[in-house]
C-alpha cells in the first residue's frame, strides 16, 4: 500500500473518531446511536484496510459490514426528522439486511443480489433525497447537502466494487484499490459536514 493511502486511511479513522466523540452530540439520543454505529464502521474499516490492505474490501464479511453504513446513517436520519416512521423503517431495513446475510452464507447469490439492491436502493434514496427535502423546507442548513454528497460517494465506491466482483470492472483492481481510501475520506468528511451542521 502506498504511503499516501496509509495517511488517508489514518485521516478517515481520525475523522470518524472525532465525530463519534464530539461531532454528533446535538442530534438526539436515538440518531446519535445510529450515527455512532455508522461512524464506527468507517473507523473500523479504515483501520482494517490500514493493517491488512485495501484488498480486504473484496471479502464477503467486509462487504456485509460496509453495507451497514447506509443503514445506520439513513435510520439515524429518519429517527432525527421523521421519528414516527422510525420503528417501521428500522424494522424493514433490519429484515432486508438479515435476509441478505442469510442468503450470502447460503451462497444464494441471485437472491442475495436482489436483497442487496432493495436494501441499498431504499437506504440510498432516503439518504440522498431526504436531506434535499429538508433543505427546501428550510429545516436544515444548506451544508446538510453533505449527507447527499457522502451518499453518492459511498454509492460510487460500492458500484466499483460490485462491477469488480461481477467480473466486469469499470476500473482495474489496482485503480480501485488506489482511489478507494480517497473516496472513503471524502465520504466521511461529507457526512460529517452535513450531520454536524444541524
Amino acid at each position: 500500500m502506498v504511503n499516501v493511502n496509509r495517511v488517508i486511511l489514518l485521516l478517515v479513522a481520525a475523522l470518524a473518531g472525532i465525530e463519534i466523540v464530539s461531532g454528533i452530540e446535538d442530534c438526539g439520543t436515538i440518531p446519535i446511536a445510529y450515527y455512532t454505529f455508522s461512524y464506527g464502521i468507517f473507523l473500523i474499516s479504515a483501520l482494517l484496510m490500514l493493517l491488512m490492505g485495501v484488498d480486504i474490501i473484496e471479502h464477503d464479511v467486509a462487504a456485509l459490514a460496509v453495507s451497514t453504513l447506509p443503514l445506520g446513517f439513513s435510520t439515524g436520519l429518519v429517527a432525527a426528522f421523521m421519528l414516527e416512521y422510525h420503528l417501521a423503517y428500522s424494522s424493514l431495513v433490519s429484515i432486508l439486511y438479515a435476509g441478505l446475510i442469510i442468503q450470502k452464507f447460503r451462497h444464494k447469490d441471485k437472491s442475495a443480489l436482489v436483497l442487496q439492491v432493495l436494501l441499498h436502493g431504499l437506504t440510498g434514496l432516503v439518504l440522498f433525497i431526504l436531506p434535499l427535502v429538508l433543505i427546501m423546507q428550510e429545516t436544515v442548513e444548506m451544508s446538510y447537502l453533505g449527507v447527499s454528497i457522502g451518499t453518492g460517494l459511498v454509492a460510487i465506491g460500492g458500484m466499483a466494487l460490485a462491477f469488480l466482483k461481477s467480473g466486469k470492472p469499470i476500473l482495474t483492481k489496482d485503480q480501485i484499490y488506489t482511489i478507494f481510501p480517497g473516496v472513503l475520506l471524502l465520504a466521511v468528511f461529507a457526512f460529517s459536514v452535513g450531520i454536524g451542521s444541524r
